[in-house]
């Protein structure tokens, strides 16, 4: 199957300062685009977000492992 044509589900995603924050695939929290292992950005929770002014928005995304699994914020 391409990756393509994956079921995508709509999800929870906050916009701060024009960049959209993803939820984590298996953390509780917030990460901007290109987090990796290798290349870490801070690690966001929802209040520090709203605190800073974030922008509660949705995104329809690949399925996080979390959700999968009944996690934190499925």
């Amino acid at each position: 199957m391409k990756i393509d044509n994956m079921d995508k589900t709509e999800q929870r995603v906050y916009i701060l300062n024009g960049i959209t924050l993803l939820p984590h695939y298996t953390l509780p929290c917030y990460v901007a685009p290109g987090f990796s292992n290798t290349t870490p950005t801070k690690l966001w929770t929802v209040n520090q977000l709203l605190d800073e002014g974030a922008v509660k928005s949705t995104a329809f995304l690949w399925p996080r492992h979390t959700l999968a699994s009944g996690g934190w914020h499925g």
